[in-house]
């Protein structure tokens, strides 16, 4: 009986700190500058009251999760009542997911808010990606062996994995990007001089195909130092509430794209959830926060140079111990 009580009490006291914890405007997901609400130094994970008055300075910038779920940003030098930015919301119907996954933009960058609400998801996630890949080649892609596309576009991108071979990286000038049907016809190829290329299901060529595979390889030559081949799936009907979910969430504000990408990486469209990242950046470049999270995100999924090759670094370690 005495340990039930207890554990009542401290249902009790959860349920009690979580209703106060909700006693604010706003909340702050991001920040860049000494701005102040009240005199109070604003930072990430802050709340906001209603009688808070927010001071901009040159150059700052905030993204703010209001207790409705929907978000605003600030990037105007100048004084901000935040009870006129809550009366000039509108209600909208992605407010809950929008809120949700805003948290766990908290959660990630306040160690105070993961001690308090213990909602980092990321905490005890183990690295993923890597295991759903071939073996590293010369040129060695981020993205899985086989993704599922969401949108009708969807980005690819690569890396010189020097030390396998004699191809270096300072070397390479130029790539081909070969598109081929699951017969291995090419349906079109295309040059590039960029380490990046987007799929785009739009084109004549790809039209007809809801599966198409790719590779990466030198121009001179054929087939010379090629990637392993890709496959990309365009998602049918079945996934038109993810579709649908997604477009509810955030905005196209580069705290619009944060959002959508923690949403995407929670329904595991990794390749998506990148270009939702990059995309974000890109609209903020000045705000180290999203290239903070682009970077965290990355490493979690290994879907980066450096976390690739140390992750393969590892597997040869592990193995020449276990042959030893």
């Amino acid at each position: 009986m005495k340990t039930k009580s207890l554990f009542l009490v401290a249902l009790m006291l959860l349920i009690g700190g979580t209703t106060m914890a909700q006693n604010y405007a706003f909340r702050v997901l991001t920040a860049k500058g000494n701005n102040t609400a009240s005199n109070n130094a604003i930072r990430v994970g802050s709340k906001l009251n209603n009688s808070d008055v927010i001071v901009m300075e040159e150059g700052g910038y905030l993204g703010l999760l209001h207790n409705n779920g929907q978000t605003v940003e600030l990037r105007t030098k100048g004084t901000y009542k935040v009870n006129e930015l809550a009366s000039n919301l509108k209600a909208s119907a992605g407010s809950s997911l929008t809120a949700r996954y805003a948290n766990y933009v908290v959660s990630e960058l306040t160690s105070s808010a993961e001690e308090a609400s213990g909602d980092n998801r990321y905490k005890h996630m183990k690295k993923t990606g890597a295991v759903t890949r071939g073996l590293v080649k010369d040129i060695t892609i981020i993205q899985r062996q086989k993704v599922h596309a969401l949108g009708d576009k969807m980005e690819i991108e690569w890396f010189v994995y020097e030390g396998l071979d004699n191809l270096k990286k300072a070397d390479v000038k130029e790539y081909r990007v070969v598109l081929t049907d699951l017969r291995n016809n090419e349906l079109f190829s295309e040059i590039t001089s960029n380490n990046t290329y987007t799929i785009d299901f739009n084109r004549p060529e790809l039209k007809d195909h809801k599966v198409v595979k790719y590779r990466v390889e030198l121009p001179s030559g054929e087939n010379k130092y090629p990637s392993h081949e890709q496959v990309v799936k365009k998602e049918k009907e079945m996934k038109k509430d993810v579709r649908e979910q997604l477009d509810q969430i955030g905005d196209d504000t580069a705290l619009g794209y944060l959002i959508k990408a923690q949403y995407l990486e929670d329904k595991e469209y990794f390749a998506e959830a990148a270009m939702a990242y990059k995309m974000a950046i890109s609209l903020a470049p000045e705000v180290e926060t999203y290239k903070i999270l682009y970077d965290s995100f990355t490493e979690r999924v290994t879907m980066s140079e450096k976390s690739i090759i140390e992750y393969y670094e590892s597997m040869k370690k592990n193995a020449a111990t276990t042959n030893e």
